[in-house]
């Protein structure tokens, strides 16, 4: 059995926490993905391919999916990180200026100077991330960090989980991931088949079906 990061551990925590069901969203009885994700196992995650990609064959379009459970692997927790989520996980006191904060944990932020603070969400922007991620990131005494809620329901309007902190790792500097990009269009991924890159491609409606790299050239070149 592999033996998992605390990091790793926290995320796949992320991962399959119940963000709650709403009469109005698109979740239906079992669609949402905290629900999706509790048939999983961290194991499950760590096998996962950190890059999916599949080929829709209608609309000739070739997308890239990146696990988010590996894109956040890298990321560190220290003291101040642990300090924050223990203070986040045990509040009652939600009045905060950022969602997922409670009133305690700002505090304990607060008690540190914080530069080059960023909001970010990643359903506002390009992404192949395999779930959105809100957050931010910050300078605490002169190290990256960053403030994650993982969006685990259906619609990206709601769902969230509780913020928790992160610390960059020393070869990441104001990044969460150094190898992969966020978003790579149809035209970048049609070049890294041509250059032969990939040589299977997943079928975008169905994952049981499989395409060779050459078929998806031959029916984009039709």
């Amino acid at each position: 059995m592999a033996n998992f990061t605390d990091t790793q551990e926290l995320i796949y925590k992320m991962l399959t926490a119940n963000t709650g069901k709403h009469m109005l969203d698109s979740g239906g009885g079992e669609g949402r993905n905290w629900q999706r994700n509790q048939r999983k196992t961290i194991e499950d995650f760590n096998n996962e391919a950190e890059e999916k990609f599949s080929f829709d064959a209608k609309y000739k379009e070739i997308y890239r999916e990146v696990s988010v459970f590996h894109f956040l692997s890298e990321l560190e927790i220290d003291s101040i990180c642990e300090t924050f989520n223990d203070i986040n996980s045990n509040s009652d006191n939600w009045e905060s200026d950022f969602y997922g904060v409670s009133w305690e944990a700002e505090s304990y932020l607060n008690t540190f100077e914080i530069e080059n603070f960023r909001s970010w969400n990643t359903y506002n922007g390009e992404s192949d991330l395999s779930q959105v991620l809100q957050g931010a990131t910050m300078e605490i005494e002169g190290e990256f960090y960053f403030l994650i809620q993982i969006h685990g329901g259906a619609d990206v309007r709601g769902g969230y989980t509780d913020a928790y902190l992160f610390k960059s790792a020393y070869f990441n500097d104001g990044f969460i991931h150094q190898y992969l990009y966020e978003y790579k269009d149809s035209a970048q991924l049609m070049e890294e088949i041509e250059d032969g890159y990939h040589e299977t491609l997943t079928d975008y409606w169905d994952e049981s079906k499989t395409y060779t790299a050459k078929e998806v050239l031959t029916i984009l070149n039709d």
